[in-house]
């Protein structure tokens, strides 16, 4: 795909007038399908769960989403700070998608879309809706590259390139910094870092997720080469591993407490150190455009505040800069997990 999208910069900057003006723009979708666009969408149904969020920041505005999956509305949109920032988001239709991803092509003609946002790993999800007449721009998961199109892809499709390119920086700013930071680190002693969501008789862990750890300064001891993104594991391989941190993802429904409260899990070292963490809320969907703050919050966690200067006025930033929002100190607390993070080693310290 890296041919492909030199392509796609190639092919739609050359479509683009050097106005305010939209002008016919084409470009490539991740299966490297020219997609054109004479105007902007004005109807677009997202059954991509994440794209709602991703079409409204770059967009500034939820007029043109028409439809959207319903694991995006119950996920995002019913309860906490997407909720909160974007009532409007919750009063679009969320019949487009059943079963996961497979689309309702009745209830998404019936919406008379000018485009369909879709995943590409499974074309039996993609056809019927061309079948029909539909545009349909796919988007493949999940490495970070992919998420960097994302944003790309929606600034084309909405001729806010000036929007996407902005939010982009944003990011490419704040990991320069940090990578800055965590090159003078010891690569010898970066300390080890497991994420676990769940806790019963056997344990889930995160393998091989899409977050690169290495921005962050630490190390994954459950990455192996099978690509897998989950593992169940138990104690014993727990106890090889012995991670000096635990994070609890955003998503889990597991608290430090929790955690710290189980017997068997004692014995560990980041629980006798209380070093078990639950990632804030930006971390709640690995695709939103503000999820490059968790690389800084783990560095934070894991080497100091340097790491996360002035953290809370940087996510207060990122919300006015990617939502237009004015976060109050409680929802800031609430992005933070303040109250969940509270017993866990120097947490209040860092955050607040």
């Amino acid at each position: 795909m890296v041919g492909c999208r030199k392509t796609i910069s190639a092919l739609v900057l050359s479509l683009f007038l050097p106005t305010t003006l939209y002008a016919e723009t084409s470009f490539l979708d991740h299966r490297g399908k020219v997609i054109t666009f004479k105007a902007p969408p004005e109807r677009v149904v997202t059954i991509v769960r994440s794209a709602p969020i991703i079409y409204r920041a770059i967009d500034e505005k939820a007029d043109n989403i028409v439809g959207m999956n319903k694991d995006s509305l119950v996920r995002y949109f019913t309860s906490g700070i997407y909720a909160e920032m974007l009532p409007e988001m919750a009063k679009i239709n969320a019949s487009a998608a059943k079963d996961g991803f497979v689309p309702n092509v009745e209830a998404i003609l019936a919406e008379k879309p000018d485009a369909v946002i879709q995943w590409t790993h499974d074309a039996k999800i993609i056809e019927p809706l061309e079948r029909v007449g539909l545009t349909v721009v796919g988007w493949q998961c999940c490495t970070e590259q992919d998420r960097l199109d994302y944003l790309t892809i929606t600034g084309y499709m909405t001729g806010r390139n000036d929007r996407a390119q902005a939010i982009l920086k944003a990011q490419s700013d704040t990991l320069k910094a940090l990578s800055d930071k965590v090159a003078k680190l010891n690569t010898a002693a970066l300390p080890s870092v497991l994420h676990i969501d769940k806790v019963a008789d056997q344990i889930q862990v995160i393998a091989n997720g899409s977050q690169d750890l290495s921005l962050s300064g630490v190390t994954n001891p459950a990455a192996d080469k099978t690509g897998e993104w989950w593992r169940t594991v138990d104690f014993e391989q727990l106890l090889v591993w012995n991670p000096e941190i635990i994070i609890i993802p955003a998503y889990a429904d597991l608290k430090p407490q929790d955690i710290f409260d189980n017997p068997v899990l004692a014995s560990l070292k980041a629980v006798k150190q209380k070093r078990v963490y639950k990632q804030p809320v930006f971390a709640r969907t690995p695709d939103a455009p503000e999820i490059f703050l968790t690389s800084e919050w783990l560095a934070a966690i894991a080497h100091g505040a340097d790491f996360a200067p002035e953290f809370k006025k940087q996510i207060a930033a990122t919300y006015r800069l990617i939502y237009g929002a004015e976060l109050t100190d409680a929802q800031m607390k609430a992005i933070l997990e303040s109250e969940s993070n509270g017993p866990a080693s120097r947490y209040v310290e860092l955050f607040g």
